[in-house]
């Protein structure tokens, strides 16, 4: 790979005692779509974590741009370019759609384009816009994923973090979730992809690592993992 923007070299991660994962190492390349595969507990969302500075690794480097991030608070890594997008999406849910968004620009450097990123993810969601001065808790699950989304655009990150943004949603916001993802790698943002949506992803992804408890098993083209026998015995019946 080349023009890497990110790089986890031999990472390991405890939650007390219990190890989540072991010797994690992967690349994201810029201006690409990388997305990670696992079931449920294989410790892609810690992965995300620790990237993003929730968590700090026992062992092993993160690096972005050539930047070590490993010790950094959260918000430094936002500031460098790093928006993060949790599972279940985090919103605060007595503020309005406007007021979430806001919060997204907090960082001093974006704080004076805050206009522009509104039209932006405007452009992106056109419902939230009717939603504007409306509480986030009472939107609906699609709704508040775009909104997570939106807010996370709002730091005008260079690379995004993706924690399963098509759970539990209807099949017309999972195809809008996905269009948005691509159009938004279209414009130059790079994106890291956790997903339990195999299909979708492998239509998406320009390149997939497989993380089983805790451990790095494959990683490829999406085209050479379809014939991979171990990753269709283990993904057939997700994408059939």
């Amino acid at each position: 790979m080349e023009n890497l923007l990110l790089k986890v070299e031999n990472v390991d991660v405890f939650y007390g005692d219990a190890q989540a994962l072991w010797e994690v190492t992967f690349n994201v390349e810029q201006h690409k779509i990388t997305a990670l595969l696992g079931a449920n507990g294989a410790g892609k969302s810690t992965l995300l974590h620790a990237i993003s500075g929730v968590i700090r690794p026992s062992r092993g480097r993160i690096l972005y741009s050539e930047s070590l991030l490993v010790g950094l608070r959260p918000e430094k890594i936002t500031a460098m370019g790093i928006s993060h997008v949790p599972e279940g999406r985090r919103l605060f849910s007595s503020l309005t759609v406007l007021e979430n968004l806001e919060l997204g620009a907090y960082l001093p450097s974006v704080r004076p384009l805050t206009k522009e990123s509104l039209e932006r993810v405007f452009g992106l969601f056109p419902v939230l816009k009717n939603r504007i001065h409306q509480s986030s808790g009472t939107l609906s699950g699609g709704e508040q994923q775009m909104l997570a989304i939106g807010r996370a655009l709002m730091a005008r990150p260079n690379l995004l973090l993706l924690d399963e943004p098509s759970l539990g949603l209807a099949p017309i916001v999972v195809k809008l979730v996905f269009n948005t993802i691509r159009v938004l790698n279209q414009d130059g943002v790079t994106i890291l992809l956790v997903e339990q949506n195999v299909r979708k992803t492998l239509e998406l992804a320009d390149y997939v690592f497989v993380l089983k408890t805790g451990v790095m098993t494959m990683d490829g083209r999406p085209d050479q993992l379809l014939t991979d026998p171990e990753f269709r015995q283990a993904f057939l019946g997700r994408i059939g």
